[in-house]
């Protein structure tokens, strides 16, 4: 399935209504979460693998350098969705999200690293929750992304909105990267779904942090 990409340039939208009210419990630091470290895992080698056939590959003299960042940890926060803009206004760097989802709650986090993670958890479920049940964007620095991912993609890409390209993860059905020309980050989408992924992934759903 392919969505025709549109001739505007990536930018963002307009303000959104807030859908939560701010969290207000502690946040809990410093605990372990194994399954939830077992997804952020994953697409830290996902995102490994990739960086390693850009090298085998051989990068264009158009590709920069994969940067290193350097960030402020945030461990896990229910906020609402004026508390994200902030938030992402703060990385420095454009934050994706799939938009706001009818019963659900925002989660942010961000690592040393730069890489940024939004999850959508249900009623009930509170900050830092081990499951992998939910959804997660995830955005992370990576100069030349797009030309990165189409050669590793090798054809099998999908187009998306903005000019943007996807493709489902080699061995991680439910992971789908996504990345856009002139960007230095690369996206991706994780469901326990491999439908979901792809299809919010593909679907124009994506889209940058207001």
């Amino acid at each position: 399935m392919e969505v025709e990409p549109s001739s505007s340039l990536r930018t963002k939208p307009g303000k959104v209504t807030t859908l939560v009210e701010p969290h207000t419990e502690p946040v809990p630091r410093g605990k372990t979460n194994k399954n939830l470290v077992r997804v952020l895992a994953v697409i830290v080698l996902t995102v490994a693998v990739i960086v390693i056939a850009w090298l085998l590959l051989g990068r264009s003299d158009n590709d920069s350098a994969v940067p290193v960042t350097t960030a402020t940890p945030v461990a896990p926060e229910i906020i609402s969705a004026d508390a994200l803009s902030a938030s992402a206004a703060d990385t420095g760097h454009v934050v994706d999200w799939a938009g706001p989802i009818v019963d659900t709650k925002l989660e942010f986090s961000q690592t040393a690293d730069g890489r940024v993670y939004v999850r959508y958890l249900p009623a009930g479920v509170k900050a830092g929750d081990p499951s992998t049940d939910f959804l997660v964007v995830a955005t992370y620095p990576f100069a030349g992304a797009y030309n990165v991912l189409k050669k590793v993609a090798n054809g099998e890409e999908v187009k998306i909105l903005d000019g943007g390209i996807a493709a489902v993860s080699s061995g991680q059905a439910q992971s789908v990267h996504f990345a856009f020309p002139g960007t230095a980050y690369q996206g991706e989408v994780y469901d326990p779904s491999a439908k979901r992924a792809f299809e919010v992934a593909t679907s124009g759903a994506i889209q940058p942090v207001p």
